[in-house]
């Protein structure tokens, strides 16, 4: 398996505390909340078959560990 470089901080900038739902190719960020289960509500209704990934947003990515 091919390992992904994937820059979060150019990506999830400029979103608060919270989540954010990535899109699968992690080119972009479908939604933001500041709870996961608003969130999943919100992406669920209109991201089709598409797959998504949530991470927690922050001010700062120097600590996260995925």
């Amino acid at each position: 398996m091919k390992r992904m470089g994937i820059d979060f901080t150019k990506l999830l900038k400029g979103y608060g505390k919270g989540w954010v739902a990535v899109s699968s190719d992690y080119k972009k960020v479908l939604g933001h909340a500041k709870t996961l289960d608003v969130l999943m509500k919100r992406v669920e209704s209109k991201k089709g078959k598409q797959k998504v990934y949530y991470f927690p947003s922050g001010e700062s990515y120097s600590n996260f560990v995925g």
